[in-house]
């Protein structure tokens, strides 16, 4: 018997390399550089028709986090002038203190970036963002002005003091005693219970907002705006209490609010003569098929509703690096190694786009065909850079997007 354990562990060795071998070989060859060569620097790109007619375009991004996926958006928006709102992943009321800068408002870019509710917008990128915006809307009349909206409700802070300042103007006593019955709603206290604790507050307060005159709906922003911002703060409060209470579908739900926000803000930029809408969020919750979700996310709800008229370019990389939460609190910078097999479509460029109504046929049939697209959140974990089912998402590139830019080496945003 003694004389079997060589032989076993020469086998079991020879095993072991077959399998690794056939893993790696596996491996190298499901992400083989495919497609021809087509795709130009996306500054130098000239969008297409089906993209700037859109009623809504939205520009997707792989991972938060990261710097170039963020000056994308100022590339977009320089292209797209004519789009005059731009929506954001991001707290309605959040946006609409920024938004007062953009117009022109007190201070700088990067205090303006510090008063969003999330901490992956508090970044130079979108300072600088912010700050093209702000010069560009000094040389227009207000009626031709870009704005900023938000579009999710999980933030309360600024969409409180919102609402109470505009209800202190007309019912001071009023204000000050719905401040009192909220006050221990706030962004560090949003759980379930700290909704349920005020719920017939938020309630009154929306209610007293709308008293106070608001403009009726579908008016345009023109009329009142200030009183709008204020309702729709207040309305947020509801949508962030409706929110918390729905436990498991909490992904699902908070794809419905945010829809329902950006539905909104298409039907007054439309009523104000800008009938075409900038989106920035995530990948996943932009894209049309909600590849990432079992639930139709914002993208399959928004192409429901605008169908041909809602346009989405993708984002992708070959290496990044970005900063994510570590899950203790922290912003640390990770690394995703993607090899796509879709760069082949993308040699020779930096930040190449490629409009998928102008590939050609070899580019075409890839498109159709399913391939691993990289992906990753705001909470992140070391390891699983090194799982890929965890940072890619199986997609049909041509069923979720339009047109797709793919950054080679992308870089960590830098956080103000």
């Amino acid at each position: 018997m003694t004389e079997s354990r060589p032989l076993r562990t020469v086998l079991t060795l020879a095993l072991a390399v077959l399998i690794l071998a056939a893993a790696f070989g596996w491996r190298a060859w499901t992400t083989r550089a495919q497609g021809e060569p087509q795709a130009v620097e996306f500054t130098d790109a000239t969008l297409g028709p089906q993209l700037t007619g859109a009623t809504v375009l939205a520009l997707g991004e792989a991972t938060h986090g990261n710097a170039e996926f963020q000056t994308l958006r100022t590339e977009l928006a320089r292209k797209l002038p004519q789009f005059r709102t731009i929506v954001l992943e991001e707290d309605v009321g959040s946006v609409a203190v920024v938004d007062r800068f953009v117009q022109g408002g007190p201070g700088t870019a990067g205090e303006a970036a510090l008063r969003f509710g999330f901490r992956l917008n508090k970044t130079q990128q979108v300072a600088d963002f912010l700050q093209f915006l702000r010069d560009r809307n000094a040389a227009l009349p207000a009626t031709e002005r870009t704005h900023l909206v938000g579009m999710d409700v999980q933030r309360v802070d600024a969409n409180k003091q919102l609402a109470l300042d505009r209800l202190a103007t007309y019912d001071p006593a009023g204000a000050e005693r719905l401040a009192a019955a909220l006050a221990s709603l706030t962004d560090d206290h949003r759980d379930a219970a700290d909704y349920r604790a005020v719920s017939a507050g938020l309630d009154e307060l929306a209610a007293a907002v709308e008293a106070t005159g608001v403009a009726a709906e579908g008016t345009g922003v023109g009329a009142d705006a200030a009183g709008r911002v204020a309702l729709d703060a207040a309305r947020a409060l509801q949508q962030g209490r409706d929110l918390q209470q729905h436990g498991a579908d909490y992904a699902a739900t908070r794809a419905q609010l945010m829809y329902a926000n950006l539905d909104r803000a298409v039907t007054r930029s439309t009523a104000d003569g800008a009938p075409h809408v900038l989106l920035f969020a995530h990948d996943g919750h932009v894209d049309k098929v909600s590849a990432a979700y079992h639930h139709a996310d914002l993208g399959a709800l928004a192409a429901q509703r605008w169908g041909e008229g809602y346009r989405v370019i993708g984002t992708d990389f070959v290496r990044t690096r970005f900063l994510a939460s570590d899950g203790g609190g922290k912003r640390r910078e990770f690394v995703i190694v993607h090899p796509t097999p879709l760069r082949g479509m993308f040699a020779g460029t930096r930040q190449g786009y490629l409009d998928f109504a102008t590939a050609g046929p070899a580019n075409t049939d890839r498109l159709h065909r399913t391939v691993p697209m990289g992906s990753a959140g705001d909470s992140f974990a070391a390891w699983q850079a090194w799982v890929p089912p965890l940072v890619t998402v199986p997609t049909v590139p041509a069923d979720a997007y339009d047109a797709l830019v793919l950054v080679t080496q992308a870089t960590a945003v830098t956080m103000l």
